[in-house]
């Protein structure tokens, strides 16, 4: 008799708890539609979740990024999830892609670094129902749903310009760009390059890489300087180069020379105040991350998207330097 009572009282209580969570789950359901008809929002999160892939975790650029998105984010219910390598790495990168696929998440925002590697992927991720907006660096062959981020061989063009007004037309020019396998670093040197060449006055004779890293771009600026001696002018292509470039031509006593950066790190601008960096080209990290969550929850409620949106670069200098802090 004790079991066959203790099977009811169980029976009972999973009847009840039934009907508790379907009448719950009419009164959020009937809650959301009073709250429409009085014109505000009805349910705000749709349930969605999707990965943003960085180039590197804990670097300044992309927490910006990271902050924007996760803002956009919040303001539209979806859940967001951060990943990306501790140090720059392509194949790690494309791993942590290949796992969001697998999770069946319902979007990824990642670069493009490379059209070789990164488009078969970002194609799978598409073919599986996966929409996928790049960021930072594009991967226009791929299926990839948008492009969000800076048009990088214009901001290349802009470099070069610099570089011309800065020198007058002459000088013997040192470049460290991010990366030499990065589309988006590839981009702004030919942009500067294409630049560069029209002026006969003005020659590139080296070109070296940091990998994104503060250290290596001291040490290639140091190996490049020592072995380049008539370098007179040096561009950095990504965020941490210019600080490298600053802190060898201090210590190797390489005054006057002309520093060129990309990116708005507090370290940068502050360079620029005290004139020992001449400018930057400044990107919106921010907008981009922001952008990016943005279209996509357009995505979701059935809208169709542009294939590319570029977000403006700034040239800061130091009539403008305090203008960075705010991109």
């Amino acid at each position: 008799m004790d079991k066959k009572w203790l099977g009811v009282v169980i029976a009972l209580f999973l009847l009840l708890a039934y009907f508790f969570i379907g009448f719950a789950g009419h009164s959020s359901r009937m809650g959301s539609i009073v709250r429409e008809l009085s014109g505000q929002p009805g349910d705000v999160n749709p349930g969605y979740h999707i990965v943003l892939i960085e180039q590197e975790r804990y670097h300044p650029y992309w927490e910006m990024v990271e902050k924007g998105a996760k803002e956009a984010a919040e303001t539209y219910g979806i859940d967001i999830e951060f990943t990306g390598p501790v140090r720059n790495n392509m194949e790690e990168q494309i791993s942590l892609l290949e796992k969001a696929i697998a999770a069946q998440v319902d979007a990824i925002i990642v670069q493009g670094l490379n059209d070789e590697k990164f488009t078969p992927v970002i194609d799978k991720a598409v073919n599986r129902g996966i929409p996928v907006i790049t960021i930072d660096t594009d991967a226009p062959a791929s299926k990839r749903l948008a492009y969000v981020g800076t048009d990088n061989a214009a901001a290349g063009e802009i470099l070069g310009r610099m570089v011309v007004k800065a020198s007058g037309g002459k000088g013997k020019i040192g470049v460290i760009i991010g990366s030499d396998l990065a589309k988006n670093q590839l981009q702004r040197l030919n942009g500067l390059s294409h630049v560069v060449k029209k002026y006969s006055g003005l020659e590139i004779v080296d070109v070296r890489s940091s990998n994104i890293s503060h250290m290596e771009a001291i040490q290639q600026a140091a190996e490049m300087l020592q072995l380049h001696p008539e370098i007179d002018v040096m561009v950095g292509t990504s965020s941490t180069d210019a600080l490298g470039i600053l802190q060898v031509s201090k210590r190797l006593k390489r005054d006057p020379m002309t520093i060129i950066g990309f990116d708005n790190q507090a370290d940068t601008l502050a360079a620029i105040s005290r004139g020992d960096i001449k400018a930057t080209v400044a990107q919106q990290p921010f907008l981009m991350g922001e952008l990016a969550v943005k279209l996509l929850n357009e995505h979701f409620q059935g809208r169709t998207l542009q294939s590319e949106y570029f977000t403006e670069v700034k040239v800061l200098d130091k009539s403008n330097v305090q203008e960075g802090e705010s991109l």
